[in-house]
Order: C-alpha cells, then structure tokens, then sequence
C-alpha cells in the first residue's frame, strides 16, 4: 500500500516539474505569434489565415534545431566552465551547421507559404519579427 502511494506522488511530481517546460514551450510561441501579428499590420481577416502558418513555422523550425539545441543544454555547464572537449565541440559544430542547413529549408518553405497570404514586403518584416529577442516580445 505505501508503495502505490509514494509511485503515486512522484508521478505527481514528475507531471508538477515536467509540465511547465512544456507549457513554457508553447507559451513562448504563442508570445511570439502574438507579437508578430500585433507588429505586422494586417487586418484580422489576414491574421486569421497567417496565425495557423506561424505556428507551423515555430514548430517546424524548432524540431529543425532540437538535436543541436538538446545537445547544448546537455553540455551547457562544460561551455560555461570552458571544460568542452575537443570531441564535443567537434559534435556541436557538425551538429550546428547541420541545424542552420534544415533551419534554412523551413525558411524557404514558409517563404513561399507566407506569401499566400502576405506580399513580399510584408513577408521581410514578418520573418525579421520572427527573429526578435524574447526580451524584446515581451516589451523589457
């Protein structure tokens, strides 16, 4: 009986501490979505149709970098105490280059997409909003 109990309340646990990143994840997105289509200066009937795509973008940009970005986490404390092996650093910067090249292709591909809806200028300004600090979202 103790044994389901506490399996109990470290799942509880785990599910406490687990769910705000992912929460935090979408929570981010969902900023930045915001802020664009605050920035942009389209008509709702425009927002409408552009807010499906840039959260489609976000997502697919950050599958597009999560092996590189997993790995940084990972080996956050060695790139911060200068203890990075050559070995990690060789496998950061395969993995980096790698990341820009398919983060490149999602770009290209929302490009084309985005202007369905938007004209090429507005196209610019809108990946250009995409790029902006988080402090900068959040109006710090």
């Amino acid at each position: 009986m103790n044994s389901k109990f506490l399996l109990t309340g470290l799942l509880a646990l785990a599910l406490l501490f687990g769910a705000p990143t992912m929460m935090q994840a979408g929570k981010n997105a969902d900023l930045r979505v915001a802020y664009v289509l605050k920035k942009i200066g389209v008509n709702k009937e425009i927002q409408a149709k552009l807010r499906p795509l840039l959260q489609s973008y976000l997502a697919d940009k950050k599958v597009a970098n999560k092996e590189y970005d997993d790995l940084k986490e990972k080996l956050q404390a060695n790139i911060s105490n200068g203890s990075l092996t050559e070995k990690q650093a060789q496998t950061l910067l395969t993995l980096k280059w790698s990341s820009d090249e398919k983060e490149l292709a999602v770009k290209k591909t929302y490009e084309k997409k985005f202007r369905t809806v938007l004209s090429a200028k507005k196209t610019y300004l809108c990946f250009t909003l995409l790029n902006d600090k988080k402090s900068k979202i959040k109006g710090q």
